[in-house]
């Protein structure tokens, strides 16, 4: 008897917390706005992160992934236009390279994938879980800021972008989230977080992975409620 009582307690104790627990919705889409607050180690930083994500919950898990665009701050390089020029430096002769700096924003399209641990009895704390997968795009304008710039060393004449920045890179995320506002249909979410990714350069003297404390607020829709 005291074991079916015991039984029966345990039953009703995990029904409760089944409602308390109960998600936002079957299927949630969102925007999201992210960016750095502060990178730990010297190195090439993004611009503010926008990106669209899919969510389906089960049970306390959420599982969820999306599309977001990163575009780093404006990158410079040299190309050498093939002329050379000569000057005295210490009563010897040292050839200077006749080189034109060109700048551009690097871009990256990424695939972040989540999982999201709500352990709140109002969904309104969650932990995260997030890896992102990194795809080089070659889109935006190249400009030349200055013609003419006399280089020790000869650089290239022609330079891809490809040979710069890698082709694809990773990032892991590790964070806390808050629900700041819902009602029926919306929520407003906030999650800062501690983020490892994968240096982008290719020719540098900074670390592999470049540490970050990031940003992030979102806006989220219920496509499918529960009822």
């Amino acid at each position: 008897m005291q074991k079916h009582f015991f039984l029966l307690l345990a039953l009703c104790c995990v029904v409760t917390s089944a409602q308390a627990q109960k998600a936002f919705g079957k299927l949630v889409a969102g925007l999201e706005m992210g960016f750095d607050v502060s990178q730990f180690t010297a190195g090439i930083k993004p611009r503010i992160i926008p990106g669209v994500q899919l969510e389906v919950p089960i049970g306390r898990l959420s599982l969820g992934a999306g599309l977001s665009r990163e575009i780093y701050r404006e990158y410079e390089y040299y190309t050498w236009t093939g002329q050379t020029i000569e000057r005295i430096e210490n009563e010897k002769p040292v050839t200077f390279y006749i080189s034109d700096i060109h700048a551009f924003r690097p871009a990256y399209w990424s695939i972040p994938l989540k999982i999201d641990y709500r352990f709140h009895r109002c969904h309104c704390v969650f932990a995260h879980l997030g890896m992102t997968l990194d795809y080089f795009s070659d889109s935006p304008p190249d400009r030349v800021t200055f013609q003419g710039a006399e280089t020790r060393e000869a650089p290239l004449t022609e330079v891809r972008r490809d040979q710069l920045f890698k082709k694809s890179t990773k990032s892991y995320e590790f964070g806390i989230g808050f629900k700041l506002h819902s009602n029926d249909y919306f929520r407003l979410v906030a999650r800062p977080s501690y983020v490892l990714s994968e240096n982008p350069e290719i020719y540098t003297d900074g670390p592999r992975y470049l540490p970050t404390f990031r940003m992030m607020f979102g806006i989220q829709y219920a496509f499918i409620r529960y009822e």
